[in-house]
């Protein structure tokens, strides 16, 4: 089964052991040696020798165009500009067009010299192509060949470029998309369910930045050299592939190995559109065909799952923006986090303003807390379980699949169970009836904190009004405080059910232990102290960068951000932050990103980003598994590390960020915190 897809079942994880790792490493270096091959065939080395060390030094195979292209293009992009003119036709390797034609004509005088000069040039040229082929498939020297550090360049494209992917799993989509990586781009693409307007684009600061970073791991020998010319390869492609290299058949003249050079130093200009995308489209239809059947690999679970959190995250993030800042900071941020669940019979904000609201309303606390600062911990956890709820919810009605292809169906569908239950019956899926066994089944999975009572709710109350609920949800994508009033009024135990009036709510409460008081005391004064110190410099950070905003809510704080001072004290310099704030002068909520000190000191800023940016990388927020809306033009000081690591100079590694998040999100899924 290596290299292809398994239409489901278990997770096939075979190809992420160390054996499976290297049998597919084995099978992409066989496929680039092939694309070096045919590079070999159109570069004429005989006639200009000093190709050879270039493609040794510089021809990855990587890039924004085919493989053979992007190998031809890096190897002469570094040609000088005053290498001199191309010599005439007649007085250069070019000399097939001398020859007689097939017909066995009469040859001119002095034909016969000039064959036999031809044919002992063809096999030194030949000689010459092999000796330079065994230096690209195996070398004596300990450093990597041309062919190995182009594979180390995709694989950290890839890495880098897509947030939770393993360098397993890259391997995977290498093996699939023969080495091309565009092509590999447009598999992970299609397997997580990319929206048009968040695929691939050449002018990204994402894909930029990835290009470095493939360039600094596969030790381009002029990183700003070949990111300049690659670009202006991918904006030129069109006209190059139609003209210079239109013909693979045969080999380039050195005229036409000027005019590419040439063109590859011309400064590129932004288009609309992508022609290496529209290009690399094509490709991907011709490649191998089980790499475009719909069915995901089933590895790959592990990846579908961190991006279905941050596609929840997203979700919570609308709802939170929904609400009114007062009823957020009075009620609300404690229900939230509590029972908000994204799982119900609506889409998954709807469910989570109605279930956050009717849980406020059925279980209010003992004590009111007015907040500025919804608890992190208590937020990845309440997503992380949403995820699970959902997940078991889909396999409660739909028995025969698996954890991976229930990922696979929320993911096609937006998260909505419904459109995901019709498409697996669509497809012949035996499903099963949506019941109060279903509910039970993801309230457990999802540790509700009232489980009978929210199944009661849910399958008797919320029938009966959700009608009411729907229309008073499409009045304004911003709820005022009467509105949310008429929900409470409507999600309460004694409206929604007047048979059983405040049942949920005359539960009898849980005695807490000293120990326990102690405990949630230091908890809550921890929380007041940092809230405090979080909200004053917010509100700076506003201030200088000139917004007249004024703060909402904050809903994610990473602590950790950039190396700890020492081995006794554990405080890093940064602050990652998303907060939401609005304009003094009146007007909607904006989310904010802000770069905080945790120091005295107010090196500190602060950029308006979208909820639904998935480009934007952090190994610190990553690493701690925490969701950060990050600025998607820059990488907020990351930079640097991802730089390290490219260059394997960092300690933390894709790996480590992957297996960090993971289990940061596990603790917080069972309520374990460090």
């Amino acid at each position: 089964m290596d290299g292809r897809r398994r239409r489901g079942g278990s997770p096939d994880l075979s190809y992420g052991d160390s054996a499976g790792m290297a049998r597919n490493r084995s099978v992409i270096l066989r496929t680039i040696h092939g694309y070096y091959k045919e590079a070999l065939d159109l570069l004429p080395l005989e006639d200009k020798p000093e190709l050879t060390p270039r493609l040794l030094a510089a021809g990855v195979c990587f890039g924004f165009a085919d493989p053979v292209t992007n190998i031809v293009a890096n190897t002469i992009c570094f040609l000088p500009d005053n290498d001199g003119e191309p010599e005439p036709d007649g007085a250069t390797g070019n000399t097939l067009c001398f020859l007689p034609d097939n017909n066995g004509e009469l040859e001119a005088d002095g034909a016969k010299k000039r064959k036999r000069e031809m044919m002992t040039k063809t096999k030194k040229a030949a000689v010459s192509r092999e000796e330079v082929l065994s230096e690209i498939v195996a070398r004596d020297v300990p450093s990597r060949t041309i062919a190995e550090r182009s594979l180390e360049g995709l694989i950290t494209f890839l890495t880098s470029y897509f947030c939770h992917l393993r360098a397993m799993d890259a391997l995977r989509y290498l093996c699939l998309a023969k080495a091309d990586l565009l092509v590999a781009v447009r598999l992970i693409e299609l397997d997580r369910c990319y929206r048009n307007k968040d695929e691939f684009c050449i002018s990204s600061h994402a894909a930029k930045t990835a290009l470095k970073y493939a360039a600094l791991s596969a030790r381009q020998p002029n990183v700003d050299g070949f990111h300049t010319s690659s670009l202006s390869l991918a904006y030129h492609l069109k006209s190059i592939t139609q003209t210079v290299l239109a013909d693979r058949s045969c080999q380039l003249s050195i005229e036409e190995i000027h005019k590419l050079s040439r063109a590859l130093k011309k400064p590129f200009k932004h288009k609309k559109g992508d022609s290496p995308i529209l290009l690399a489209g094509k490709r991907f239809a011709n490649c191998n065909s089980d790499a475009t059947e719909e069915k995901v690999p089933a590895g790959l679970t592990l990846s579908l799952r961190a991006v279905l959190i941050d596609r929840i995250h997203a979700r919570y993030l609308k709802a939170i923006s929904r609400l009114p800042t007062q009823d957020v900071r009075a009620r609300y941020h404690r229900s939230l986090v509590n029972a908000g669940y994204c799982y119900g019979p609506l889409d998954p904000v709807t469910n989570i303003i109605i279930n956050t609201i009717w849980y406020d309303t059925a279980f209010p606390p003992s004590e009111n807390l007015e907040v500025d600062m919804i608890c992190t911990t208590t937020f990845v956890r309440v997503e992380s379980r949403s995820l699970s709820g959902l997940i078991k919810l889909l396999l409660t009605c739909i028995p025969d699949i698996s954890e991976h292809e229930a990922m696979v169906y929320l993911l096609k569908n937006n998260m909505k169970v419904n459109k995901a239950i019709q498409m697996a019956r669509s497809e012949g899926c035996d499903v099963h009836d949506w019941d109060i066994n279903t509910y039970k089944a993801a309230g457990r999975e999802s540790f509700h904190p009232e489980l009978e009572a929210y199944v009661d709710f849910v399958m008797q109350s919320l029938p009966l009004v959700q009608p009411a609920i729907k229309s008073l949800l499409k009045v304004s994508d911003s709820l005022s405080s009467s509105e949310v009033l008429q929900l409470a009024s409507l999600l309460s135990p004694s409206n929604c059910n007047p048979a059983k009036p405040l049942q949920a709510t005359l539960e009898p409460s849980i005695e807490l232990s000293n120990d326990a008081l102690e405990m949630f005391a230091s908890f809550k004064e921890n929380f007041v102290g940092k809230q405090s110190f979080f909200r004053k410099k917010i509100e700076t950070a506003l201030r200088n960068e000139g917004y007249l905003y004024e703060l909402h809510v904050i809903c994610g704080i990473n602590e950790c951000v950039g190396s700890q001072k020492s081995f006794i004290d554990f405080t890093c310099p940064y602050s990652h932050v998303n907060f939401f704030a609005k304009p003094k002068t009146g007007g909607g909520l904006k989310l904010f990103f802000a770069e905080l000190s945790n120091g005295d000191d107010d090196q500190s800023f602060c950029r308006t980003v979208s909820n639904k940016s998935i480009h934007a990388r952090c190994c610190y927020c990553e690493y701690d598994g925490i969701r950060i809306v990050h600025p998607d033009e820059n990488y907020c000081g990351g930079d640097i590390d991802f730089t390290k690591m490219a260059c394997g100079e960092h300690e933390i590694t894709n790996e480590r960020i992957i297996a960090g998040g993971k289990l940061a999100i596990g603790q917080m899924k069972v309520g374990v915190t460090s």
